[in-house]
């Protein structure tokens, strides 16, 4: 899952690449994730630029430090 941005980024390492095209072959699950996860990318880079509510914007912040902290031990 670290690489799948760099995966549709095109920016992952080629051997990495090679793994996860042969995966895909192989998983109609992580095909569903890949191609969903392209649509979504693809439906919010085309709506533009937003702003998001404040209220919103702070839980999204607190979320991530705290996922940060934790995956920091």
């Amino acid at each position: 899952m670290a690489e799948l941005g760099n995966y549709m980024d095109d920016t992952v390492a080629d051997e990495v690449r090679m793994q996860l095209d042969n995966h895909l072959v192989h998983c109609p699950t992580c095909q569903v994730i890949v191609d969903s996860t392209r649509k979504t990318v693809r439906i919010v880079s085309d709506s533009g630029s937003f702003d998001l509510p404040d209220a919103v914007l702070k839980r999204i912040t607190v979320g991530l430090m705290a996922k940060i902290r934790d995956e920091r031990g």
